[in-house]
């Protein structure tokens, strides 16, 4: 009998059959790394948040497991007396790194305590979306700083936020731009896409696409939306806060026939025709430290109008794939003139195709695996 490799990595965090950017992104890392010849497993959780406190429809995909690589449902996010039970079971398979996904500070106990039951010769690896949450509570920062004490080193996918966890962490940290995503949908004809959703070819098209939350500013789009009535929205996300606020601002500047709400979470199939119609992606994010939509918009080859902040703007400034600007409504009206103007659209299209092999999921686990194994020796 062929003994089994020992394992390198065990990553924990949402995975099929939880949906969503995170998911997919664990997916893509682990598939990356098996690429690398590293022995890699998920795990996911058994639950992840109380019904009561999901803003959403569902928490879980109707597609299909992805293929080659092992998910294990096995943690309880909100059941402390189970949680050694799940570091004495990750002891007992000896990974030689455990990676803990981290994006909010409702995980921060689950992952300190089973960090704490962890054997020393385990090395903990923080993956980290965000540092500062968008939409701040009073416990966030203790929280967060439970979980930086409960790890040995860190990863980002942005810069940004490397650089937040420097500024408050003495350990070790690694960041780079979120990759694009493994096997998405090739890019389709804007006529054949815009026909697919009935759209007007000669019109001009913007694209708000992912969870709707207040600080992503749909509400400055909508704003801005009402200097250019010859342009027309789409707006494709689920919307996780009330949308009336948002309905209001649409009766008040009378642009309902200016839009195409999708208020539902839509596959990688469906979204790649609304990325291949729009003439620019907005992502008008009044806070923001990287986002997996301006990934999306580099594979489908469509423009960007992106805030000023850090995770969004540098790399849209470094290869010069769409307009940069404020948070703030005229500066968004004045961009989004600026990034449909037909010579300036054709250049940031042709960068976009350029620049987008940068942002590979192969490169960025070889460079995190670099990182991780570097450390780790040095320790």
């Amino acid at each position: 009998m062929t003994k089994e490799k020992p394992l390198d990595f065990l990553i924990l965090g949402p995975a099929h059959p939880y949906r969503g950017g995170i998911a997919s992104t664990q997916h893509a890392l682990a598939k990356s790394l098996i690429s690398h010849n590293y022995q890699v497993k998920l795990w996911t959780f058994t639950h992840l948040y109380p019904g009561v406190l999901f803003p959403g429809k569902t928490q879980f995909s109707t597609e299909d497991s992805p293929k080659d690589i092992t998910i294990e449902r096995s943690i309880h996010a909100y059941h402390p007396f189970q949680w050694k039970l799940v570091a004495e079971a990750i002891n007992e398979l000896q990974p030689r790194f455990v990676v803990f996904r981290y994006w909010t500070p409702f995980l921060s106990p689950c992952w300190g305590s089973i960090a704490k039951y962890l054997s020393p010769k385990i090395t903990k690896i923080g993956w980290v979306d965000n540092w500062f949450p968008h939409e701040p509570k009073p416990l966030d920062r203790i929280l967060t700083g439970r979980f930086e004490k409960a790890m040995d080193c860190f990863t980002t996918l942005s810069a940004a936020v490397a650089n937040q966890i420097e500024k408050n962490s003495q350990k070790k940290v690694w960041g780079k731009m979120h990759p694009i995503e493994r096997g998405l949908p090739p890019k389709i004809g804007k006529a054949k896409a815009r026909e697919k959703l009935g759209l007007n070819d000669s019109q001009t098209v913007l694209l708000f696409f992912g969870l709707i939350r207040a600080y992503k500013g749909l509400d400055l789009l909508l704003k801005a939306l009402k200097d250019h009535p010859k342009k027309h929205l789409l707006i494709v996300g689920e919307c996780y806060e009330k949308w009336r606020k948002y309905q209001h601002l649409i009766d008040q500047y009378k642009i309902e026939k200016q839009l195409t709400v999708i208020n539902r979470y839509v596959s990688m199939e469906e979204a790649a025709s609304y990325f291949s119609a729009a003439d620019a992606t907005v992502l008008p994010y009044i806070n923001a430290t990287q986002s997996g939509v301006l990934s999306l918009a580099y594979h489908f080859e469509t423009p960007l109008v992106v805030t000023n902040h850090p995770g969004l703007s540098q790399c849209v400034k470094e290869d010069e794939t769409g307009v940069i600007c404020k948070p703030e409504i005229n500066a968004l009206s004045t961009a989004l003139a600026r990034v449909t103007e037909p010579s300036a659209n054709q250049n940031f299209r042709e960068n976009l195709n350029r620049t987008k092999t940068n942002y590979s999921w192969a490169n960025y686990a070889r460079e995190w695996a670099n990182f991780i194994f570097d450390e780790s020796n040095k320790n």
